[in-house]
Formats: C-alpha cells, sequence, structure tokens
C-alpha cells in the first residue's frame, strides 16, 4: 500500500464496467493520490445500469474523503455488482475477481452490503488484491465491528459537545444488521438507551432484549438524542430533515443524506450533523492497517482520530459559518490534495 503502487496503475482512474457470469460489474476509482482505491463491494439488484453507475461513482468519492480524513495511505474506490446475493454464484465471485485483477492492484475490495468474509475468500482465489479475509486464512476478519466502536465513540463525542452524556441518551439505530447490530450492544453496555428498526424481522432474535423496536417508517421521526441510520443511503431528504426530531444525526450509513444541501437545513434546526465519512471510517482504518501488518490494537488506538476529527470540524464550521459536510468535505479535500 504504497504512493508508488498507486502512481504506476493512475491510468486506471475512472469508471470500469464488466460483464460476464449472468452479472454486471462496476468499478469506480476517485483518486488514487494518497494510494490505492480500497473499498467494498456492495452486491444488489439495482434497479438499472444508470441506478448502479451514480451509486458507486458517489461511494467511491465518500471512499476517498473518508481515507483522507482518517489519515490513510489510501485512495478512494469502490464495486457494485448488480444482482440478487440469494442466488449468487461462486463463477461470479470468480469473475469478479478476474475483474479486479485487471485492474493491477490499484482497486483493493472488501465486505460491503451484500457480501462478506467468505465472499472475499473466493474473490481472492483470482486476485490477492483483497481486504477483510477470514482470520483463518490470515486476514482481518470482518471490519463491522470496527466501524461500529468508531461510530459509538462518535456518538459519544457529538453527545459530548451538546454536553450530554451517553449515559442516559437515547439513540435511535435505523438498520440492525452488522454494523447497526454491533453499534446498538455497544451502546446498551455503556448505558445509553436504544430504538431499533429493521424490515427483516429474524434479527430481532439475536439482538439484546433492551432494544425497543418500532416500525421502520417511524425511526427517523423518532423522539431521540441521536439518530443513526445504517442501512440505506439517501434517507434523509427535505420532508425528513424538516421532520427530524432529534439533537444529533450520525449513523453507519454512506451518504445518508438525499443531497448536499440537506446539511444546512440540519445547522438551520440546531441539528448537529456528523458526516458519514468521519463517522463510518472505523471499518476502513481497520482494513487499511491490517494491510499494513497492524493487529486489533493498532486499530483501537487509530479509531481517537474520529472524535479528533469530530471537534475539528465542529470548530472549522462555527469559525466559517457553514455546515457539518461542507466543512467536512473541505478538510478532507485539503489532505487528498496535501
Amino acid at each position: 500500500m504504497t504512493q508508488k503502487r498507486a502512481s504506476v496503475a493512475s491510468s486506471a482512474l475512472g469508471l470500469h464496467h464488466r460483464s460476464a457470469a449472468g452479472i454486471e460489474m462496476w468499478i469506480a476509482i476517485d483518486s488514487l493520490r494518497r494510494g490505492p482505491a480500497l473499498g467494498g463491494c456492495r452486491w444488489k439488484p439495482y434497479p438499472d445500469p444508470a441506478a448502479a453507475r451514480a451509486d458507486v461513482t458517489a461511494l467511491a468519492r465518500a471512499m476517498t474523503l473518508k481515507a483522507a480524513l482518517a489519515r490513510l495511505a489510501l485512495g478512494g474506490g469502490k464495486a457494485v455488482v448488480v444482482g440478487d446475493p440469494r442466488v449468487r454464484t461462486r463463477e461470479q465471485l470468480l469473475a469478479l475477481g478476474d475483474f479486479i485483477e485487471e485492474l493491477d492492484g490499484a482497486y483493493i475490495t472488501a465486505a460491503d452490503m451484500g457480501t462478506g468474509q467468505e465472499e472475499m475468500a473466493v474473490i481472492s482465489e483470482r486476485t490477492r488484491h483483497v481486504a477483510g479475509l477470514p482470520r483463518r486464512l490470515g486476514g482481518c476478519g470482518d471490519p463491522g465491528p470496527h466501524t461500529a466502536m468508531g461510530l459509538s465513540m462518535a456518538i459519544e463525542a457529538a453527545l459530548g459537545h451538546l454536553d450530554r452524556p451517553l449515559r442516559g441518551a437515547q439513540v435511535a439505530i435505523q438498520g440492525l444488521g452488522s454494523v447497526g447490530g454491533d453499534l446498538a450492544k455497544l451502546l446498551l453496555a455503556r448505558g445509553a438507551s436504544v430504538v431499533g428498526a429493521d424490515p427483516r424481522p429474524e434479527l430481532r432474535a439475536s439482538l439484546p432484549r433492551e432494544i425497543r423496536w418500532v416500525e421502520p417508517g417511524a425511526i427517523l421521526t423518532e423522539p431521540c438524542d441521536v439518530l443513526s441510520p445504517c442501512g440505506p443511503p439517501f434517507v434523509i431528504d427535505p420532508r425528513v430533515a424538516e421532520a427530524l426530531r432529534c439533537r444529533i444525526v450520525c449513523g453507519g450509513a454512506n451518504n445518508p443524506l438525499s443531497s448536499v444541501e440537506i446539511a444546512a437545513v440540519l445547522a438551520r434546526r440546531d441539528i448537529l450533523y456528523v458526516p458519514d465519512f468521519l463517522a463510518n471510517a472505523g471499518g476502513l482504518i481497520h482494513l487499511a492497517l491490517a494491510l499494513e501488518g497492524g493487529d486489533d490494537a493498532a486499530t483501537l488506538r487509530h479509531l481517537a482520530v474520529i472524535p479528533e476529527n469530530l471537534s475539528a470540524v465542529i470548530t472549522q464550521s462555527k469559525a466559517d459559518h457553514a455546515d457539518m459536510a461542507t466543512t467536512a468535505c473541505r478538510i478532507a479535500e485539503a489532505l487528498v490534495q496535501g
């Protein structure tokens, strides 16, 4: 994971497409200035090619900002596969591995929505440019718990800026899958109250009984201290932004705002918005440090950059009279160009 490696593959910048084994695959490489582009592979049945292209492009840009703000020697990239992960085949995973290998190390894949450690293991049969392999194969395992840990630190820091302790705070989590479920457990262990919603009722059996469940359509306007979107993107649109009943928005979902202008709406309503690429960097930090030979302890030490970044963005946003998203983007962009 070096600057030299990134510069050799600089021609890989941009959007790449392949069709093989009955699936459409897209890889977007947004930046290689700080290093190779590491980003997860999202596997879902997109409604059309335009939706897949838009998603992979936006996600790759977010990865550039996330890596820079977390002070990692990485660029930004992402992969999306148009397909139903429930009927995925081994042949399809190998085809994705071949596609990644063609990019000669400019893009490193990892688990994301619709993929996990076992899928990464199959992909690695065709390319070495994979992060987050199962520990039994010498990898660093699932990055999800580290994303959740970083999120819990961001939530506690955000509450602290409003002179509120985590203990006794009410956090509403939209999406209780890998990251959201781990986040709920961490928050409950620290004395917070958790309200949750997820369209998959079968998840309830594996999660703490202390979670109070509400219908998925009600979670975004649930009265709470912190709203934590940990599911699909673009859930906070202009209507929802005006209807929120929280003091803080801080979650694991990538691109939770339907447009950048929503951040200004939240600022006007005196809702502290913690930008997604600041708050959810824990998993990327874990993968990046593992590629450099670091262990879980190294990840935990580096996670301190998340509350540090939050303090810096709050201070700068006040000085510039700008919203949090605009300020965080400016700081991250400066680090990319750095």
